[in-house]
């Protein structure tokens, strides 16, 4: 072959072992052939038995040649190198056995894209998780005295994602790390923060509505914001420049009274924020004279990140930040 076969991963979307190149090299298989191989592993990958099977094949004379050279120029190198970067592996076909009585649904076209943009976000970004615990008990019992009052005043319910949003929009502004994306081997540090909000639509789907330019908003230009997109989420009636340029995403797992999730990221963002369900608990509360034990109200907090621009102390800093910004929340706050 043309191309050496020890420098396929520069060149390929695919993962070949050790044993398979060994086997390409003493089989003189090219770098083409290889390539044309179909893979039964993960995510195609070639294994063992799907090269002798070809060698088999094509001593037989079942498989046809493949022709063309494998010399590439410096900028075709760099063109597929950009793609591997950026284009998911194929998706890995795994043997289903179906029951007499097991019903088949065909996913639907929305369904499609959620699966294949979720499985590209794992394949493209290594996922790490951070949880907190936050207490926002001046936050709940602040909703509780101002709601009926917001509502009378500004015609809007009052609920905490607003306040989830102003958290992490002011968290965003002071790391503008986390606000950003992905290009290839280079980091786009997004100027405007715009804080995605994912919605459970009643078919089941997921959407996220973007509340452009969060940090420039009151809560209750937030809250005024956030009804109308999760409505018209609901309602089926976004307009695409409602889901478009977003640079953070923030899914509620607490409307489902779940506490902790591992989210995954909405690319091209580099992270993601779960909120937890509120829980009454006892907690050591500090007092001038002494600690004591209290009913508080807590929450988690997850943040899953990209670790390959947001490391550990960047990632901790941020999630950490977002928890006091909470937990400092003004009881007397007017509205």
């Amino acid at each position: 072959s043309d191309t050496s076969l020890k420098s396929v991963r520069g060149l390929s979307n695919r993962f070949y072992s050790p044993l398979v190149k060994k086997i390409a090299e003493e089989e003189n298989i090219s770098f083409e052939e290889l390539e044309s191989i179909e893979g039964s592993g993960s995510n195609g990958r070639v294994q063992k038995n799907d090269i002798l099977k070809y060698i088999t094949d094509k001593k037989s004379g079942k498989t046809a040649p493949v022709s063309g050279t494998a010399k590439t120029s410096a900028k075709e190198d760099q063109a597929t190198s950009a793609r591997v970067q950026t284009e998911a592996p194929a998706r890995p076909k795994v043997s289903v056995s179906i029951g007499a009585e097991d019903q088949i649904i065909e996913m639907d076209r929305v369904r499609k894209l959620i699966a294949d943009h979720m499985v590209m976000s794992k394949q493209v970004s290594p996922h790490v998780t951070g949880v907190v615990e936050a207490d926002v008990t001046n936050l709940v019992l602040w909703r509780n005295r101002v709601k009926d009052e917001f509502q009378a005043r500004h015609g809007e319910k009052i609920t905490y994602m607003p306040v989830f949003i102003e958290a992490v929009a002011r968290a965003l502004a002071e790391f503008p790390g986390v606000n950003a994306s992905v290009d290839g081997d280079k980091i786009i540090l997004r100027k405007n923060i715009n804080v995605g909000i994912a919605v459970a639509k009643p078919d089941g789907n997921l959407i996220v509505p973007v509340i452009k330019n969060a940090d420039e908003k009151n809560l209750v230009g937030l809250t005024k914001n956030l009804n109308k997109l999760a409505d018209s989420a609901r309602k089926n009636k976004l307009a695409p420049e409602d889901i478009q340029d977003g640079t953070f995403t923030i899914t509620n797992f607490g409307s489902f009274r779940n506490q902790i999730g591992t989210p995954i990221i909405n690319q091209p963002q580099v992270a993601i924020l779960a909120t937890g369900t509120i829980e009454k608990k006892p907690a050591v509360v500090e007092t001038p004279t002494g600690d004591v034990i209290a009913i508080r109200h807590k929450m988690f907090l997850s943040l899953s990140y990209d670790h390959r621009v947001v490391d550990g102390a960047l990632g901790g800093a941020f999630l950490r930040r977002i928890a006091d910004i909470l937990e400092e929340f003004d009881m007397n706050r007017s509205v």
